[in-house]
């Protein structure tokens, strides 16, 4: 996986994982990545990942230690999917 498919990935990720929380549950035609999220064997994991890198973020990324932040939440939470 290149660091462009991770990115998508892992935004797929959080989007699924934040309608979850808002109560939307997945139908017929949700991408596969919701349908399955919430009874992934990972979930728990893969929402204390978002969580801790939310606890840390200050609302911008702009240093490089930042982006390698989130670059690093993002492959954490798709090798957990994964």
């Amino acid at each position: 996986m290149n660091e462009k498919d991770i990115k998508e990935r892992s935004e797929e990720i959080v989007e699924a994982l934040t309608d979850l929380s808002l109560g939307k549950e997945p139908h017929l035609l949700s991408n596969d990545i919701f349908r399955k999220l919430g009874k992934h064997p990972n979930f728990e994991q893969i929402k204390n990942a978002y969580i801790g890198y939310l606890q840390t973020f200050d609302g911008k990324i702009d240093s490089p230690e930042e982006i390698k932040m989130l670059f690093d939440f993002r492959m954490k939470i798709t090798a957990l999917l994964d």
